[in-house]
């Protein structure tokens, strides 16, 4: 009996090209020339020439008229932002973010998972903001430095969790037992909240927003500086604050409250 031919996908190097390019903007927080480019992405500069100007002609990369560095635009980030369980997301979320401003006189955020990092999709300073705050559509690496990534990765299911926990301890170059015994703390706790003497350079109240299922698809977080001084008291209403408004926002996508 002959052997059924092996089946051969046909190839789309255009595309491929300019994916490769994007990730490689996307891994660097800086811009980049077109020979450190076509140096990440393994082909010439003539190569990915006329791909940079089709990439910059659609809004995807900026070049900076000065260094003649490209850097990413946030197009993508607007692209993925329409994808409807995002956007009922942003759409549930902005109205409390609102109110937990005006209650803490913090700025919020609010991220969810991409692939082995995560992206702020959604963030409010309050009127007479005065702190830190993140960027919207910053992307930034699972590792415990995060209380955002903690939360996404502490309130999943169990092989999801295992598998984050993983990434994070890679990242981090920690034993994953430890990285396993944190999430689980974090899980208790619901949530991870400042603990004094403790923690990086930036500290966060972060707390869940929870499907249905119990899995968290997004942090809300309240940012702080690390030398920033706050009572136990309004770190307890902050924490307080921050609870109930992932609750409400939860409750909005279905969770049930």
């Amino acid at each position: 009996m002959a052997e059924k031919d092996e089946i051969v996908r046909p190839g789309a190097p255009a595309l491929e090209k300019g994916l490769d390019l994007i990730e490689a903007l996307a891994a660097e927080s800086r811009g980049l020339s077109q020979k450190q480019i076509a140096e990440r992405v393994g082909r010439s500069v003539g190569e990915i020439f006329r791909m940079l100007s089709v990439l910059e002609e659609r809004g995807y990369v900026s070049r900076d008229p000065v260094t003649a560095e490209y850097t990413l635009t946030l197009q993508l980030f607007r692209i993925a932002a329409q994808f409807p369980p995002t956007k009922r997301l942003q759409q549930a979320a902005l109205p409390v973010m609102e109110t937990l401003t005006s209650q803490t006189g913090l700025s919020c955020h609010m991220a969810v998972l991409s692939s082995h990092q995560f992206m702020v999709i959604a963030q409010m300073d309050p009127e007479w903001q005065m702190g830190w705050s993140v960027r919207l559509g910053a992307v930034f690496p699972l590792t415990q430095e995060y209380a955002s990534a903690k939360v996404l990765a502490a309130f999943q299911h169990e092989g999801r969790r295992r598998e984050l926990a993983e990434v994070i301890a890679k990242h981090d170059g920690s034993p994953i037992k430890g990285v396993v015994a944190e999430l689980a703390k974090v899980v208790t706790r619901g949530g991870d909240f400042p603990q004094e003497g403790l923690g990086p350079r930036l500290r966060a109240f972060s707390c869940p927003v929870l499907e249905a299922s119990g899995r968290a698809v997004a942090a809300l977080t309240v940012p702080l500086l690390r030398q920033e001084k706050i009572q136990a008291s309004e770190s307890e209403s902050i924490k307080q604050h921050l609870l109930t408004a992932a609750g409400q926002i939860s409750e909005k996508i279905g969770a049930g409250g």
